[in-house]
């Protein structure tokens, strides 16, 4: 994920499949969720999603899929 810090991509689909973070978990998840110009989909698990990227970022994410 971080090898693509800097590119872009029309779609972005994200499998976020890890249980715990790990080392530097938080930038790659936002390095995965703002490379999508037009559109993104997030799979995984929401806790984990809020546990790594906070209570908004989950709750911003569930808006946009509504």
């Amino acid at each position: 994920m971080l090898g693509f810090k800097g590119l872009e991509r029309r779609v972005v689909v994200l499998a976020v499949n890890d249980n715990e973070p790990r080392d530097r978990a938080k930038e790659r998840f936002y390095v995965g969720l703002s490379r999508a110009r037009d559109e993104l989909v997030v799979c995984g698990d929401p806790d984990y999603v809020e546990q790594v990227g906070g209570e908004a970022l989950l709750r911003k994410l569930n808006q946009a899929s509504s």
